[in-house]
């Protein structure tokens, strides 16, 4: 059985949670600027859709014929023209609606029941042949569709929505806040190294225990924690397999200078893996007995103190330990 949280994992808890907040603060005013810096850069620039808003609020959306998007345009424009003269006999006019309602015998604007059939022919499409429906059926739900050529036609908060609807069509929103943060590879644990070391806290360790006390498919959680707890082992057993000087000392009196005591009380459990002969040798199993929910924080911990002593705080000095997968041949 896990351990309960002592009253200090509370505090680093709560601190946490503000610290979260303060970087999501952080992840949106950036965001805003680069989509700022992206429209400003794109204004006037032939190679993509131009918007005009006149003295009565209508747009005009111009753009260069010879561009990418330009011809992407003409063609569509050209299939729907075609579309429309053989539904109706003749050229769409002034006031006659580009895309009409195929079912209705006078030139028609589209229904929300005919763009709903036309939506779900798209999302059978796509599964058909092995296309992310998600920004499909996101389009479907924000009532617009967002590319890398047209983002700088809409706002920062419009691109936002769409992109989160993507997001929440590609999977279960504790599945995608658990892979966003912990993005089961060695990538997204650097990054989490990274962030304790430039931090000089705790926290980041915790929240990827979050993650996983609080994912929905706990078969799924259990599966990342192994592949999690494999990667942080080999790094600190390989680098232990190379080294000509201790480790684990530097390591640990790291995590306490700008850690805190506890957390290198727990990442010396399993120093060991670095070689100390003063830590414990214990089995995984009874690592995690002793360690419960600070188990593979200390690793994370560890790991982290090695990087900061050995590597100068260099996270990518890691990937020389990445651990081999073999993949079956087709």
């Amino acid at each position: 059985m896990p351990k309960k949280r002592t009253p200090r994992q509370r505090r680093a808890a709560q601190q946490r949670a503000r610290l979260q907040q303060r970087q999501e603060v952080a992840r949106q005013e950036e965001f805003h600027e680069q989509h700022a810096r992206l429209v400003l850069n794109r204004m006037g620039d032939p190679q993509f859709v131009q918007r005009t808003v006149g003295a009565d609020g209508a747009a005009t959306l111009t753009w260069d014929a010879g561009s990418e998007a330009g011809t992407e345009l003409r063609e569509g424009f050209q299939a729907q023209f075609a579309a429309f003269r053989e539904k109706f006999g003749r050229d769409p006019g002034p006031n006659d609606p580009l895309f009409f309602d195929p079912d209705a015998d006078e030139p028609t604007p589209l229904s929300q029941r005919s763009f709903d059939d036309a939506v779900d022919q798209m999302l059978k499409a796509a599964e058909a042949s092995g296309v992310d429906p998600a920004p499909i059926h996101a389009w479907r739900e924000v009532g617009y569709l967002v590319t890398v050529e047209n983002q700088h036609l809409f706002s920062a908060a419009d691109v936002r929505a769409y992109a989160d609807a993507v997001t929440r069509y590609q999977g279960d929103a504790d599945d995608i806040d658990l892979a966003a943060t912990v993005e089961l590879s060695a990538d997204g644990l650097r990054d989490l190294i990274d962030e304790t070391i430039t931090s000089g806290m705790e926290e980041p360790a915790w929240r990827l225990g979050e993650a996983l006390d609080h994912a929905d498919d706990p078969d799924a959680a259990g599966l990342a924690a192994t592949t999690l707890t494999a990667v942080l082992m080999t790094w600190l057993t390989s680098a232990k397999a190379t080294a000509t000087t201790d480790l684990a000392g530097p390591a640990v009196r790291w995590i306490r200078q700008n850690l805190d005591d506890e957390p290198a009380d727990q990442a010396f459990q399993l120093a060991g893996l670095l070689g100390s002969p003063l830590a414990p040798t214990v089995t995984v199993n009874e690592a995690l007995d002793r360690l419960g929910n600070a188990f593979l924080p200390a690793l994370i911990w560890l790991v982290a103190g090695l990087v900061a002593t050995e590597a100068n705080g260099d996270v990518e000095w890691l990937t020389q330990f990445d651990p081999d997968i073999d993949q079956d041949d087709d």
